[in-house]
C-alpha cells in the first residue's frame, strides 16, 4: 500500500486489505454503477470499520503498559465487540460501560462480547456525557485495585484512533477508487475525520465524501468534533493541510439512533437478495439507503464503504425489523 508512513505504535488487528469490487446485480437493480468497500469482511469479532481504529489505539494503550481497557458504547456496539475480541487476543483485561439497562439475555454483538471474557457494566439511561464520566470511575476503580486502565472514547474514535481511517482513504486509493461519491454511515465520527484528512492529504482527489449520520447526539457539535479530531490526527502525522469544513446528512436517521428506518430496511433487502451481503439497520443500512436514493437519481458511480455491524441482526428488535414476514 502506497500510503503514508505513520511513525505510530500498531497492532496488526484487521485483514488488509479489505476488498473493493463491483456490485454488479445490486446496480442493475437500482440503475446505477455502485461499488463497495469491505470492511465488515473478517473474522467475526474483528470485523467492521472499528478494527482499523484499535490498531492504533490499543498499539498505544500496549506502548503505555495498560493492563486493562474501558470502552463506552451502546448494548449492540461494534467498537466494544471489536475490543473484547481484540483484547482477547492480546491478553488485556476489557471492560465495557454501556447505555441501557442489562438484557434479559445476551444476543447479537453482546453475547459477543461476553464470549469474549469483557466485564459488561450497564449504566442505565444515561446520555454519552454521563456515560463516559461512568468509564472514568470505572478506570478509577480499577487502578485503585492495582490494574493499568486504557480508556477509550465511543468507537474508539480519538485522534489516534482517527489514523486508521487516513490510511484506509489510502489503501481505497491504491484499489482504484478515482472517482464519484463515497458513502459511509458516521456515528462517533473518527471515520469521518481519518478520510477528511486522509483525502486532504491527496490534494483532495477521489471520490467526494458523503458522510450519513446515524447518531444525532454523541457529542453536542458532530461538524466541530470531526474537525478537531481530523486536525488532531493531522498533528500526530505531522500533517500541515486544509481540511474542508465537515457536512453530515441527518436526513436518513429517521426517529433516532438504532431505530430502524423503512428506505434502510428496504436497502438492505435489496443488498441481501442481489448479492449476499448483509448490512444492519443501525448503521449501514441507512447509509445505504442514502446511496440508493441518491443513485437513482443519476448520483453515479457510487462508492459505499460497509462499516460493519450484521453482528446487531442477531439482537431479535433488529433482526426482525429486516427479514420480511
Amino acid at each position: 500500500m502506497n500510503g503514508p508512513s505513520l511513525d505510530l505504535p500498531r497492532i496488526p488487528l484487521a485483514q488488509l486489505p479489505t476488498p473493493f469490487h463491483r456490485l454488479e446485480r445490486f446496480s442493475e437493480a437500482i440503475g446505477a454503477e455502485v461499488w463497495i468497500k469491505r470492511d465488515d469482511a473478517g473474522p467475526v469479532g474483528l470485523a467492521g470499520n472499528k478494527v482499523r481504529k484499535l490498531e492504533y489505539v490499543l498499539g498505544e494503550a500496549r506502548a503505555q503498559g495498560a493492563d486493562a481497557v474501558v470502552i463506552i458504547g451502546a448494548e449492540q456496539s461494534n467498537a466494544a465487540r471489536a475490543t473484547a475480541a481484540a483484547c482477547a487476543q492480546l491478553g488485556l483485561r476489557c471492560v465495557l460501560v454501556l447505555s441501557g439497562d442489562r438484557p434479559p439475555s445476551a444476543t447479537g454483538n453482546l453475547l459477543l462480547d461476553e464470549l469474549f471474557g469483557a466485564e459488561v457494566h450497564f449504566a442505565g439511561d444515561v446520555g454519552w456525557a454521563e456515560l463516559w464520566e461512568a468509564s472514568q470511575r470505572v478506570g478509577e476503580d480499577l487502578r485503585a485495585d492495582g490494574a493499568t486502565p486504557y480508556t477509550l472514547p465511543a468507537g474508539a474514535s480519538s485522534p489516534l484512533g482517527a489514523c486508521g481511517f487516513v490510511q484506509a482513504w489510502h489503501e481505497l486509493r491504491d484499489q482504484g477508487a478515482d472517482e464519484g461519491t463515497l458513502y459511509f454511515a458516521s456515528s462517533s465520527c473518527g471515520t469521518y475525520a481519518g478520510l477528511l484528512l486522509g483525502r486532504a492529504m491527496t490534494g483532495g482527489d477521489g471520490p467526494e465524501l458523503r458522510a450519513i449520520g446515524v447518531a444525532p447526539d454523541v457529542v453536542p457539535d458532530v461538524p466541530g468534533y470531526v474537525a478537531a479530531l481530523a486536525q488532531g490526527a493531522a498533528e500526530l502525522l505531522g500533517a500541515d493541510v486544509d481540511l474542508p469544513p465537515p457536512e453530515i446528512d441527518m436526513r436518513y436517521l429517521g426517529d433516532g439512533y438504532a431505530i430502524p428506518t423503512l428506505e434502510g430496511v428496504e436497502a438492505i433487502r435489496l443488498l441481501a437478495r442481489a448479492e449476499g451481503i448483509v448490512c444492519d439497520p443501525i448503521y449501514s443500512g441507512k447509509a445505504l439507503a442514502a446511496l440508493v436514493a441518491e443513485a437513482r437519481q443519476g448520483a453515479a458511480p457510487a462508492v459505499f464503504w460497509h462499516t460493519g455491524g450484521y453482528h446487531a441482526l442477531f439482537a431479535p428488535r433488529f433482526g426482525d425489523a429486516v427479514v420480511s414476514r
